[in-house]
């Protein structure tokens, strides 16, 4: 038993090419700072961050086409100040219910 544990370390120690196949698959795959695995990484957080920017472009449009409508129209103005700052005219009564679990921005 002993004899065949050390032939087959002595086989694995002389196949030379295998190991540094196997230490190149290792630096480059996984230890290099420009390893595959990294790369990986960045281009993941790369996606996330495509679909981030995205997100903030539609939100822009949005909010761009707000003001436009804002600065164009006083009925847009009334609208807004109703609504977001609970202003009345002064024939009106405002009442204003909020939930425990909602905020004026998060209804």
């Amino acid at each position: 038993m002993g004899k065949t544990l050390k032939r087959i370390g002595l086989s694995l120690l002389h196949k030379k090419y295998l190991w540094t196949i196997l230490a190149f698959v290792a630096i480059v795959g996984f230890l290099d700072p420009n390893s595959f695995w990294h790369r990986h990484q960045i281009c993941t957080q790369n996606d996330e961050l495509r679909d981030e920017i995205a997100t903030y472009r539609t939100q822009y449009n949005n909010d761009t086409r707000e003001l436009r409508e804002l600065e164009r129209n006083p009925e847009a103005v009334e609208r807004v100040a109703r609504v977001n700052l609970y202003m009345k005219t002064a024939d009106e009564d405002v009442y204003v219910i909020e939930n425990e679990n909602s905020t004026p921005d998060n209804p």
